[in-house]
């Protein structure tokens, strides 16, 4: 009776084990199964357009200035004004100017009386010479004195000329029609000669002007969409008319001109501006999409997995 109890104790202690052995199924080994490779089909990138600001600007911009050094007395122009051709724009002091003139006006009076006198004194010898009372070299003298005064005169009405001249470069007038960009001095100051005072926008063709990255040159005609700031609605074709080929020397960008067309070819001058310039106009060749997951870097530059059908990946 004490044999069979035992043996049931056994068995009672051994069943579970066996039970949960049963229950359990072999894992396989990771090291010897085939790895999972998760593959996508390669796609065409859709090429998004690359978007640049820029301001709204005139063609041709021109800093006028004084052709004579004076004091700036009046200023007749305001900044963004229109202005029309031979419109006056500000005026130095002509005094000086009108001096100078009645100086030279002067001088030319004084080398009329000295080349008649030298012409007469000359006219003189000369039938002195021919009658033999004196020398060809004293005549050759006289002739060369009269002749160095009728010099000095053309001198002196040429100076007295550019004298004249200069009392009318006192007003500074617009060479062309436009609008005023900025005001550069104020009356009081006093400039020289050639010191830009006012800059004024010819009116013609508007331009968008942007600056492109070293990595981006389009093509010159290239066409491209341009929208004013606070208009989405409002956007045109341009095209690319100048792309500078000297980077400037701090951006290391390079300067972009579009021609502004349709509704723009009026916009204000200095209005922010974004011009979007397609991908294609850029790249040259066509691009493909792949999982981030599939780029991978070994230290010989970025790479790609690729995997081929019948082989492994590369």
């Amino acid at each position: 009776m004490l044999r069979h109890r035992f043996a049931l104790l056994v068995l009672a202690s051994v069943l579970p084990v066996a039970l949960t052995a049963c229950s359990e199924k072999t894992q396989p080994d990771p090291r010897t199964e085939a790895p999972l490779v998760r593959v996508a089909i390669l796609q065409e990138a859709s090429a998004a357009p690359r978007s640049f600001t820029g301001t709204v600007a005139a063609r041709v911009q021109s800093d006028l200035g004084f052709r004579v050094s004076g004091k700036v007395l009046e200023r007749f122009v305001d900044t963004g004004q229109a202005v029309k051709r031979g419109q006056p724009l500000m005026r130095i002091d002509p005094a000086d100017l009108k001096l100078a003139a009645h100086a030279q006006r002067e001088a030319v009076t004084a080398a009329k009386a000295q080349a008649k006198q030298a012409a007469d004194e000359e006219a003189r010898y000369r039938s002195l010479r021919s009658s033999g009372a004196i020398s060809a070299s004293s005549y050759d003298q006289i002739k060369a004195t009269a002749d160095s005064a009728k010099a000095q005169l053309s001198s002196a009405q040429a100076q007295a000329e550019v004298a004249l001249n200069a009392t009318r470069y006192a007003d500074l007038v617009a060479d062309a029609d436009g609008i005023v960009m900025e005001t550069l001095v104020e009356p009081g100051q006093v400039v020289s000669a050639g010191q830009a005072v006012v800059r004024v926008a010819h009116a013609g063709p508007r331009e968008a002007v942007i600056q492109l990255p070293e990595n981006l040159r389009p093509l010159i005609g290239s066409a491209a969409q341009a929208m004013l700031f606070g208009n989405k609605d409002l956007n045109a074709t341009t095209r690319l008319r100048q792309l500078s080929d000297v980077a400037d020397r701090q951006t290391r960008t390079f300067e972009a001109r579009y021609v502004l067309e349709g509704e723009m070819a009026n916009a204000p001058l200095g209005t922010t501006i974004t011009v979007k310039i397609p991908s294609a106009d850029t790249a040259g060749q066509s691009t493909l999409q792949v999982p981030i997951s599939a780029l991978y870097d070994a230290g010989k530059g970025a790479g790609c997995l690729g995997h081929s059908r019948g082989a492994g990946t590369g």
